[in-house]
């Protein structure tokens, strides 16, 4: 995790020394999650340049490789959930839900045997129209199908409860390091006039600890700040 803290102030004092006014901790708690979403995305992208690297034979091997780095950085955010099927015969996302990793039908081991079945993820609705339209490759109990859309549907409709596997969105953490879904605040008490730090109602960030750099590049941009030299980025850490 990011300290909420520690960005305010390397973010308040490079606002003073580029002279871009007072940022108070209102204004930045209304940035923050929009700037960690920035983050969130962007390590995304990176998964999808690695991809490319990796797949033309210029990604490194083991401990040197790029799409290894980002994403055993992502794997932070992999969750499981078990949904069961509603009314209209879909299934809702987790609250909390990004990204899908894989799926199966919810099942358990008997005798060593594993009750469950990897289901096939789809994104393309046209593709699932022509299965169901197949009497040789449709969907089957041996070999299910999921469409991800704006809800989760599941092929044959007979399955009724599901184990996915996902990415979850970013988030908080307390400054003593639980989960909550509440988002990134710097949270604070008046002491005669002025704005102290409050550890109990302030929210960390849900980044790893190496994406802090990127962060502050990310709110400075919103306040108008660029940071195309990181030696300001270091004058505002000397000066938290």
């Amino acid at each position: 995790m990011i300290s909420v803290k520690r960005v305010y102030e390397v973010l308040k004092d490079l606002a003073n020394k580029e002279q871009r006014g007072f940022i108070s901790p209102s204004e930045f708690n209304t940035m923050a999650p929009i700037a960690q979403t920035a983050v969130f995305n962007k390590m995304w992208s990176e998964v999808l340049a690695s991809e490319s690297i990796r797949l033309s034979g210029r990604d490194g091997q083991r401990d040197l490789s790029k799409t290894n780095d980002v994403r055993e950085e992502l794997s932070m955010y992999l969750r499981n959930a078990t949904q069961e099927r509603q009314a209209d015969l879909k299934y809702t996302y987790p609250a909390d839900f990004y990204k899908m990793s894989s799926a199966k039908t919810y099942g358990s081991v008997l005798m060593g045997v594993v009750t469950s079945v990897p289901i096939e993820i789809m994104y393309d609705p046209h593709r699932l129209d022509y299965m169901l339209r197949s009497t040789l490759s449709g969907p089957s109990i041996g070999k299910p199908v999921v469409l991800v859309a704006d809800k989760l549907e599941v092929h044959p409709n007979s399955i009724k409860k599901i184990d996915i596997r996902y990415y979850k969105s970013p988030e908080g953490m307390t400054t003593s390091g639980v989960a909550t879904s509440s988002q990134p605040q710097y949270g604070f008490s008046l002491l005669l006039g002025s704005e102290v730090f409050d550890s109990s109602s302030s929210i960390n960030f849900e980044l790893p600890e190496d994406r802090e750099e990127q962060l502050v590049v990310e709110l400075a941009g919103m306040i108008g700040t660029s940071l195309r030299d990181a030696a300001l980025i270091n004058y505002g850490r000397q000066q938290a």
